[in-house]
């Protein structure tokens, strides 16, 4: 087919060419854009987090009274927490994980203030605290009995003599070395020897870049105000809340429970902010690409309104109706093209600039070409038809229109 005739028709009609152009190529910038950012929050929503989210309950209780004990308290709770049937294990602890609420430290290789400290979210329970949150130890033991003692909040404790720590640390601190069995510093430069590897577990901050940093100290954290964490056997959770509720209400007069929740609810309102930015891109997704669809469409039909007489004076000289077709088809793959080209450049622009100043991950590249082959097929869609209603028009009344 010759495409000078499509070339010179554009050129009349160039206003509307460039429009529609410019259109393709801030649609595909955007759409491409917006959905690789979906696709990193839907990842992050679903990652793997080593914890058993499904299956964990945290009841939050606060203790009363002068002679409230809360030693006494915390344990008559976690023993009679796993006394009820369905209960696979309990323990107290400091924070909860995935949660948002948490604290921080720093560990060093070395007893050297120079070196570099690698940070990493820090909790404190017993030896239970694995199996209450489902959490796999891949080398090395857990705590033994003796090192696990209640801390009081007036207490300083000395740094334990024996720490657990996620793989991720692990090679954060010694890389390629073999971290079980090796000492590390706190901030204070007291020494502690890693005696267990977790293969994997998440801290409390979602959006940190050291999620899977994390050191676990031996302790029972005996406050006023403590977390139970719960873990119960699959299927039985939202059956077994109202269960320990009632036990652990019923159990001591000095200690209220002041929420059951589970691990799921709280960790899925940690990631509220990514769910949200997820559906509103969505949104913005859809409409940009139905917009861009009825550009197309209105292009195409103002020219086939504009050229009814060219139309008919083909159909005089023989074209058949898939001509005509083709030709309107050809002519608009020619604008989706330019556009794709510039959209591409544009895809490219935007996205360094998010790498820059958000500190995105960089766009993988095969995004592009697919958002050029689904632009290309939404604008032959969106043409069809116009070139269809070109192709219906009989000769004689084409050739007398005006």
């Amino acid at each position: 087919m010759d495409f000078g005739p499509m070339v010179s028709a554009l050129m009349r009609n160039k206003t509307g060419a460039i429009l529609v152009a410019v259109q393709i190529a801030v649609t595909l910038a955007i759409v491409i854009n917006s959905l690789y950012i979906i696709v990193l929050r839907v990842e992050k929503i679903n990652r793997e987090t080593g914890i058993d989210v499904d299956n964990v309950i945290v009841a939050y209780v606060r203790g009363f009274g002068e002679n409230f004990d809360v030693v006494d308290s915390i344990t008559n709770d976690i023993d009679l927490i796993k006394s009820i049937p369905g209960v696979r294990a309990a323990t107290v602890s400091n924070h909860v994980p995935l949660t948002g609420s948490g604290s921080g430290t720093g560990l060093r290789t070395e007893p050297d203030e120079t070196i570099e400290s690698v940070p990493t979210a820090r909790y404190r329970w017993s030896a239970e605290g694995l199996d209450a949150l489902g959490i796999e130890l891949s080398r090395g033991r857990n705590f033994y009995p003796e090192e696990v003692n209640y801390i009081l909040p007036a207490s300083n404790p000395p740094a334990p003599a024996s720490i657990l720590v996620t793989r991720q640390l692990a090679n954060d601190l010694f890389g390629e070395e073999d971290a079980l069995g090796k000492t590390v510093y706190w901030g204070s430069m007291e020494p502690s020897t890693i005696v267990g590897i977790i293969d994997r577990m998440h801290g409390s901050w979602v959006g940190w870049d050291k999620l899977e940093n994390v050191v676990i100290q031996p302790g029972k954290p005996a406050y006023t105000s403590d977390k139970y964490i719960i873990r119960v056997e699959p299927g039985m959770r939202d059956e077994l809340i109202p269960v320990i509720e009632k036990e652990l209400g019923e159990s001591n007069r000095q200690r209220v429970v002041l929420a059951m929740r589970t691990l799921e609810e709280m960790a899925a309102r940690s990631y509220r902010s990514d769910r949200g930015m997820a559906i509103i891109l969505s949104i913005v997704i859809s409409l940009l690409i139905g917009l861009t669809a009825l550009v197309i469409v209105g292009l195409a039909s103002f020219h086939v309104t504009q050229r009814t007489k060219q139309i008919g004076t083909r159909r005089a000289l023989g074209a058949r109706r898939i001509d005509i077709i083709r030709y309107f088809m050809l002519e608009n793959w020619m604008i989706t093209t330019a556009g794709a080209v510039l959209g591409a450049v544009l895809t490219v622009a935007v996205a360094y600039w998010l790498e820059v100043s958000f500190e995105l991950q960089r766009l993988d590249w095969r995004y592009l070409p697919v958002g050029i082959v689904v632009l290309w097929v939404l604008s032959s869609l969106a043409v069809l038809e116009p070139s269809r209603r070109a192709a219906c028009v009989p000769p004689a009344v084409a050739t007398r229109s005006v």
